[in-house]
């Protein structure tokens, strides 16, 4: 129900707002802090106390899925910023063919959704272990935060940048 109150918000927001505005929306909003998180996730795996891999070997398989997302998404961001929304910017005042970009978004969706959904299962919803280290907190709390930022950016660009490429 929070996602959907969320959704409508957000969709409330943007309305107004035209395609470039919105791209700038998305950069400013969702792929700096993406990137920001990609960066601390990364040092919180790499910091992780030794006692937590070794009592939780769950930890081996989040890691390698949350490697993957960090991969895609990397790449997702790059396209987005060097090759699809500078076009977009650049005949703003005519149609652009969105069907590449919207291909990717999808495609990336996708994939994430199927890792986060492993991932929220062998962490029990982000819910961290009794005997947990604080770096192992930090890390659940990142993975959850760092899913929901990506729902919604992904959502932006699949649902609501299209309406306005239309427009």
């Amino acid at each position: 129900m929070a996602i959907v109150k969320k959704k409508r918000s957000m969709e409330q927001e943007l309305k107004n707002l035209n395609a470039v505005e919105v791209m700038n929306f998305v950069s400013d909003k969702y792929h700096t802090s993406e990137k920001r998180n990609l960066s601390s996730l990364n040092q919180c795996f790499q910091f992780m106390p030794v006692q937590d891999i070794k009592n939780h070997p769950e930890l081996s398989l989040i890691r390698t899925h949350f490697n993957e997302i960090r991969r895609l998404l990397q790449k997702h961001l790059t396209d987005s910023e060097t090759v699809y929304f500078p076009a977009i910017r650049k005949n703003s005042t005519s149609p652009y063919d969105y069907s590449s970009l919207k291909s990717q978004v999808h495609s990336i969706h996708e994939n994430i959704s199927k890792l986060f959904h492993d991932i929220r299962t062998l962490t029990h919803n982000y819910i961290p272990p009794a005997d947990a280290s604080g770096w192992m907190k930090l890390c659940y709390a990142l993975l959850h935060d760092l899913e929901s930022d990506i729902y919604s950016h992904l959502f932006v660009e699949e649902s609501i940048l299209p309406l306005k490429l239309e427009a």
